[in-house]
């Protein structure tokens, strides 16, 4: 819940949300993917960890 009211209090702020989907976890498997899900139904981007760092990649070598 922590990463989630996170991502949700950045969105309300007006920042641009990416939540690593393979850098968050919680005790059970369904919790998380509901969680992936609601932040990618509302809030933001859902991305595994290589896809974000190539995207970082990409803006610093333009």
């Amino acid at each position: 819940m922590c990463c989630e009211s996170s991502a949700r209090d950045a969105w309300t702020l007006g920042y641009r949300v990416i939540m690593f989907a393979d850098a968050n976890a919680t005790g059970r498997g369904r919790d998380h993917n509901a969680t992936l899900h609601t932040i990618y139904r509302s809030f933001g981007d859902v991305r595994p960890t290589t896809d974000v760092l190539a995207l970082i990649e990409d803006r610093v070598t333009d």
